[in-house]
This record gives C-alpha cells, sequence and structure tokens, in this order.
C-alpha cells in the first residue's frame, strides 16, 4: 500500500507519533507486534478521551490481535456507535463472525461495507483453520509476542440467500464450491455472460484446490 511521507521518508502516521499523537503511536507498536505497550497506551489515554474514535479502534485492533475477541468486538460495537459507516470495525467483526461460523452475520457486515463504498477492495481475509485459544485477561510477554490467528472451526453451513454478491463473497473468502453453486443458481435463472465467467472461474478455482 502507497504511504505518502516527507522529505526525511517519514510517514504522516510516523510524524503524528512523533507529535505526540497518540493513536499513532499505539498503531505503530501494534504493526511491530509490541501489543502490551500498545495496550498500555491505549488505556493510559482512553480513560481520558472515551470519544475518541481513532484511539479506540486502535483498542480494538491490539485486543484483536492479542487473541482478546470478546472485549475487541465489543470495543468495535463501540466504534460504530460513534461512527456506523466505519469499514475498519465493520471488516474485523465480520471476520469475526465468519470464524464463529456466523457466516449470515459476516456477510450483513460485508454487504455493508459494499453499500458505503462500492469500489472497497479490502474484504478479503486471511482466515485459516486453526485454533485460536479465547483468554479473558491479557497475558502478553512482550519478548514473544505474535499475532493470533482467527479460528474458523464451523463450516460455512448454508448459503442463507442467493445474490452475485454473496457470490463474489464466498469466493474472496476461498469458498468456490459455494461461489458456484450461487452462480450456477442464478445462471439458471437468468443468462447473463458475467455469471457464466464467474461459475468458470469458481470451477477453476475448485479443480486447482483439489490438484
Amino acid at each position: 500500500m502507497f504511504k505518502p511521507t516527507d522529505e526525511q521518508g517519514k510517514t504522516v502516521s510516523d510524524q503524528l507519533a512523533a507529535g505526540g499523537y497518540w493513536p499513532a503511536l499505539a498503531a505503530r507498536f501494534l504493526a511491530e507486534g509490541r501489543y502490551s505497550r500498545a495496550m498500555e497506551i491505549c488505556l493510559d489515554n482512553l480513560s481520558q478521551e472515551r470519544g475518541l474514535v481513532a484511539g479506540r479502534l486502535i483498542y480494538a485492533r491490539v485486543l484483536f490481535h492479542a487473541g482478546q475477541v470478546e472485549a475487541a468486538a465489543e470495543q468495535f460495537y463501540h466504534v460504530l456507535s460513534r461512527d456506523p459507516d466505519n469499514l475498519v470495525a465493520l471488516k474485523y467483526l465480520g471476520d469475526l463472525k465468519f470464524a464463529d461460523g456466523d457466516e449470515i452475520g459476516a456477510l450483513a457486515h460485508y454487504q455493508r461495507i459494499l453499500e458505503i463504498d462500492p469500489e472497497c477492495r479490502g474484504l478479503k481475509s486471511d482466515l485459516t483453520r486453526v485454533d485460536r485459544e479465547k483468554t479473558r485477561t491479557i497475558t502478553l510477554t512482550r519478548s514473544t509476542e505474535k499475532a493470533a490467528s482467527p479460528r474458523t472451526e464451523h463450516p460455512l453451513r448454508r448459503i442463507p440467500f442467493f445474490t452475485e454478491t454473496i457470490g463474489d463473497l464466498y469466493m474472496d473468502q476461498g469458498y468456490p464450491r459455494l461461489a458456484a453453486e450461487v452462480y450456477r443458481s442464478l445462471g439458471e435463472k437468468r443468462q447473463n455472460s458475467r455469471l457464466t465467467e464467474k461459475l468458470a472461474k469458481a470451477e477453476q478455482s475448485i479443480k486447482h484446490k483439489e490438484h
């Protein structure tokens, strides 16, 4: 991703952090995987600035990457209560629901993102099928901090409704069989060259996964 820099090569975020803007400083520690330090900064400052959406969003992201998923979800919802169109919060909540097997809830969040920004390219998630331990207390060791991987222990159970957007979302999330089912069903109802092309792409992806 392109990040504008100044003459010294510093990004805007770096400049804000250097200037004492604490959400930018916490974001920098988050990017470095220093979750304990990022958490300390958030907790120290949110007590005085409870209404700061940018700080609340960073706090939620820190909780998420530190494995505190329930607390993270609560904070993301808090962000949405102040900023209903916040794409980052919607994306994280969608991923959390998707990881817990709530495909209907996840797709509702993703559709909301597309309603706000139809050209959005940030929906694709790198969700992996690994177990993640949910903890209720923060127990981080700074020297060994690593990002927690969201789990997807529940497979998608059924397709809630058939639209081209749903098919596209399934493809983006790595479920070509479900996407193919959607495209095939829609294609039976109406002839559309675009759907035919997408169905072919989904079937090709299925073949690739099987080899």
